[in-house]
């Protein structure tokens, strides 16, 4: 009987024919002796592997007869040529199959069923893993120990080796010019060549848009649960304390390192190439200048578009409380609040004043004051001085009670300074 014969019998059965059938096949496996042939498969590889733990090496020399046999030129075309049927019948099947839209919904709603199987899978797994913390650690920490660390390390070298081969040979066959450059710009060239750039920029920013509908979605509910926020809350916190201890761990080992260590480490800083990082800096530096010459208004136009939404009193109390709170913070150090002390400060002061003694002279000072103010465009100050004075006293007498109240303070003070310059002097 043909399959379609068959496939017509089966479908002309009821639901409990058709189910009755499949349990009489089902029923026809004995799994007692699937165990069994599973054992006794166990047991002879056992024995096996007692009797000749080098089997599989003592065969190697047949494998060595047949590589050293085997046309690969011939086998090369053969895979070649299998590869090509396959890719045409796979192409073939696809062109015909995708065209049929009863085809693409079927083949689409197999998706779902097998997404839901694997789930239901792995639900059932971990949930038999639902073992003692004791127990699965040890089960992990075993699996840790039987695993071969010196072949992995090994695997590791030989990689790298692999690696810096390569990047020897890139230079080995690019002479000048690493041979890579050439062989990038050609791959990139034809890629950018065929896409549609457009199409791509959009999918982009579909893709931004739809990434800003899910976190909006996500932050919505969240709002609603406010123990799951407390939970994600203190998850954040504890790991960014484990970050913190991490960091303060090392670098707390790397303060202790021998003065030899931190030598080798100050000699192969030098050879930091600093110059290019000052280049690229400058060129930055340069970019944006001639973006904004190419673009008259454009950063005015952006920083006052970003600072209407600003809400300045909010920010303004804002930065009182934390200055208030750094301030709190800065008294309560104790190294801190000492450095404020009027004699620490007072030492400072002397520190720098010797310092600046040492380094300054009279002549110097000069010669230095007398360059700045020859390149200073005399008339341009004095318009300055006068706008400034001009400005200062047009504002004090503006509001002749504020006026009369700095006159007065400053009155007081030229009093105070030279009755105490007069009484300083008749004590010498």
């Amino acid at each position: 009987m043909s399959a379609k014969e068959t496939g017509k019998e089966v479908m002309e059965l009821s639901g409990e024919e058709r189910a009755a059938r499949f349990k009489e096949a089902f029923a026809s496996y004995d799994g007692k002796a699937l165990a069994q042939s599973a054992n006794q498969f166990s047991l002879m590889m056992m024995a096996a592997h007692g009797e000749n733990p080098d089997l599989a090496s003592e065969a190697f020399p047949a494998i060595e007869t047949a590589l050293a046999d085997i046309d690969f030129g011939k086998m090369r075309e053969a895979i070649m040529a299998l590869l090509d049927y396959g890719g045409a019948v796979v192409s073939k099947a696809l062109e015909e199959g995708l065209a049929n839209p009863v085809v693409i919904a079927n083949l689409v709603g197999v998706l779902p069923p097998l997404a839901n199987s694997l789930i239901d899978a792995l639900a059932v797994l971990l949930d038999n893993l639902d073992l003692p913390a004791e127990i699965l650690a040890s089960a992990l920490f075993n699996v840790l120990s039987a695993l071969d660390a010196e072949k992995l390390g090994h695997v590791l070298s030989e990689i790298s080796k692999q690696l810096n081969l390569l990047h020897a040979g890139n230079y080995i066959l690019g002479g000048d010019e690493p041979r890579l450059r050439a062989v990038f710009t050609e791959f990139t060239k034809k890629v950018l060549d065929n896409m549609d750039a457009d199409v791509v920029a959009k999918a982009l920013v579909a893709l931004g848009e739809d990434g800003e509908i899910i976190a909006g979605v996500l932050v919505d509910l969240l709002a609603r649960d406010p123990e799951l926020i407390d939970t994600m809350a203190w998850a954040s916190v504890e790991l960014t304390n484990t970050v913190a201890r991490v960091l303060a761990n090392a670098l707390s080992r790397v303060a202790e390192w021998p003065d030899e260590v931190l030598a080798v480490l100050g000699k192969e800083g030098r050879i930091l190439d600093t110059v290019e990082m000052g280049r690229a800096a400058d060129s930055f530096v340069t970019y944006a200048l001639r973006l904004r010459e190419a673009n008259p208004g454009l950063h005015r136009e952006l920083y006052t578009r970003a600072l209407q939404p600003v809400n300045t009193e909010s920010v303004e109390v804002h930065l009182r409380a934390v200055a208030g709170d750094l301030k709190a913070a800065a008294v309560a150090h104790p190294g801190i609040s000492k450095a404020l002390e009027p004699e620490e400060m007072g030492r400072r002061v002397n520190e720098m004043l010797a310092g600046f003694n040492k380094a300054a002279s009279p002549a110097g000072v000069k010669e230095y004051l007398s360059r700045v103010f020859s390149e200073i465009d005399s008339r341009e100050l004095e318009v300055a001085v006068r706008n400034i004075a001009g400005g200062v006293v047009d504002g004090l007498f503006a509001n002749a009670q504020a006026a009369k109240s700095i006159l007065k303070a400053v009155a007081s003070s030229a009093w105070k300074l030279t009755k105490n310059m007069v009484g300083l002097l008749v004590k010498r």
